[in-house]
C-alpha cells in the first residue's frame, strides 16, 4: 500500500512541476515529452547511482580478505 502511496505522490509532483515549469498550461503532446524526459533522466540517474554505489563496493571488498601471510602459514603450521 506504501509503494501506492508513493507512485500516487511521484505523479503528483510530476504534473506539478510540469504545470508550473508551463504557466498552468496543459498541453497533452508538450506533458508526453516532459513525462518521457523526466522518466529517462531519473532513470539515467538511478543507473548512474547503481554504478558509483557498486564501484564503492567492489573497492571496500577486501581482495586479501583469506589469504594468509607467510608468517600466519608458519604459525598455523606449527602449530599443528
Amino acid at each position: 500500500m506504501k509503494l501506492l502511496y508513493f507512485i500516487l505522490f511521484l505523479f503528483g509532483v510530476l504534473v506539478a512541476g510540469y504545470v508550473i515549469a508551463n504557466d498552468f498550461s496543459f498541453d497533452n503532446v508538450g506533458f508526453s515529452n516532459y513525462i518521457i524526459s523526466t522518466l529517462l533522466i531519473l532513470l539515467l540517474s538511478g543507473i548512474a547511482l547503481t554504478g558509483i554505489g557498486y564501484a564503492i563496493y567492489l573497492k571496500r571488498k577486501n581482495a586479501y580478505k583469506d589469504v594468509m601471510t607467510i608468517r600466519q602459514y608458519y604459525d598455523y603450521r606449527s602449530a599443528r
